[in-house]
């Protein structure tokens, strides 16, 4: 009954031992390259141990017998490589032959340290240090899943009838305990490494459960104030008709008082007129937006060839202000967005606009968009920096809603529209200010999970 008992014991621990393993890293150290790499180091290694000037005085180990030593370990490791060449994880037979593999390969650097002379046993006990020192860390060796630790003390044991000396006794009772004690820190150290990595994983997560919370009641309340906009369309229209109707009044009324000398009049008119024309542009835009964007489910959208384009077209409008794109390594995944490409390059495009343009009497000479994932939230991140004139302060932190401007002809609508889709798609823009001058916009984006 005990038996059974303790066995059981030992098959928990293995098990919870081979979920605490990083099944990616193990069979990335383990691969076929890896371990032809370690074959070709062995032979050399053997062969300098063997014919360097001066080596076999210092270690006195025959190729023979350091080859005969090694063959269990480099065998198992290659037959081990092939059987797990396509997998991407390790059953349970898998990890007992894994275990087998790294018991051969510390047989081998004891045999190698109980066969050398005792000045070469000191130098190759160094490397058997590092290696089990190594193997602790790599398979988290702790007090409870002491499975490595015991592997490598059969291994010690195995080699010990082959020390060449009483003197090797006394070498394999230091290298013995601190090799274990090497192995259990830095395992242990491993696993305390993961459960914090764990829990910080689980903050993000809730942080991020938080933040998708309050956006999607953002996203409501957008959703609503859009379609009350749109419900106003007919309204919006009539007073636009009603300063259509007021300009051509003036115009005939100045026609009639001031006759030929109505030329500063005329301009003012004119002006007049085509600022109601881009009011009514910009209205419809919104609406068009409104509607795609109402009920319409987010797309996923590819975001380094989009940046590149937006890069290139600016590029041609504003041939003087050097535009650069960087995108973080391992291309980001695709954003999600409501009416997809299309708004996610309005966006951009209205953002880099506005940085070029700056206050309309000096703009920016360089704009640098980068993207990346956002370590906190996971969430894409695309940051345009400029080095124009910045926001001035006094209207920093004053809502898009208030369609703000610093522009004498600019309305303000396309940081509200930009803000717009990106809340709607559940998305974040921050306006900051540089430390060294210029501004700073950062866009949170949804992105889509493999």
């Amino acid at each position: 009954m005990s038996t059974r008992i303790a066995g059981a014991a030992i098959t928990a621990s293995f098990r919870r031992w081979t979920r605490a393993q990083d099944s990616t890293e193990v069979l990335a150290a383990a691969g076929v390259g890896p371990w032809w790499a370690l074959t070709s180091v062995v032979l050399v290694l053997l062969a300098v141990v063997a014919w360097a000037p001066g080596a076999s005085d210092l270690f006195g180990i025959s190729p023979g017998q350091g080859l005969l030593c090694a063959s269990p370990m480099l065998i198992n490791g290659l037959l081990f490589s092939a059987a797990h060449r396509r997998r991407r994880h390790i059953a349970t037979w898998g990890w007992l032959w894994l275990l087998l593999g790294v018991s051969t390969l510390h047989f081998f650097l004891a045999a190698m340290m109980a066969m050398s002379n005792l000045q070469g046993a000191s130098v190759i006990a160094s490397l058997f240090l590092f290696t089990t020192a190594f193997h602790g860390r790599l398979h988290r060796v702790t007090l409870r899943q002491p499975f490595v630790a015991v592997g490598t003390t059969a291994a010690l044991l195995a080699a010990l009838p082959l020390r060449e000396s009483p003197e090797h006794l006394l070498l394999f009772g230091v290298i013995g305990p601190a090799s274990l004690t090497a192995e259990l820190y830095l395992g242990t150290f491993a696993v305390t490494h993961d459960r914090a990595r764990a829990q910080a994983e689980r903050l993000r997560a809730a942080m991020q459960a938080q933040l998708l919370e309050r956006q999607e009641k953002d996203v409501d309340r957008l959703s609503r104030a859009l379609g009350e906009i749109l419900g106003h369309h007919q309204e919006l229209d009539t007073a636009l008709m009603t300063a259509d109707s007021a300009a051509d009044l003036l115009s005939l009324l100045g026609n009639q008082r001031f006759g030929a000398g109505r030329a500063e009049f005329d301009e003012r008119v004119k002006t007049l007129t085509q600022s109601l024309r881009q009011v009514r542009g910009m209205v419809e835009e919104i609406r068009a937006k409104g509607r795609r964007s109402m009920g319409s489910e987010p797309e996923p959208v590819e975001l380094p060839p989009l940046l590149e384009d937006v890069r290139a077209s600016m590029a041609v409008r504003f041939p003087d202000v050097d535009i650069q794109v960087a995108v973080e390594p391992d291309a980001p995944p695709r954003a999600l967005m409501r009416g997809g490409a299309t708004t996610l390059r309005r966006v951009v495009e209205n953002l880099v606009l506005n940085a070029c343009e700056g206050d309309g009497e000096r703009g920016a000479t360089r704009v640098a968009i980068e993207a990346r994932v956002e370590p906190l939230s996971g969430r894409l991140e695309v940051v345009i920096a400029d080095n124009g004139p910045g926001f001035p302060t006094a209207f920093l932190n004053v809502p898009a809603e208030e369609l703000y401007t610093s522009k004498p002809e600019g309305t303000g609508l396309g940081l509200y529209t930009s803000e717009c889709l990106l809340r709607a798609s559940g998305g974040i823009l921050h306006r900051r200010n540089a430390p060294d001058g210029g501004a700073l916009l950062r866009l949170y984006l949804p992105r889509e999970y493999s």
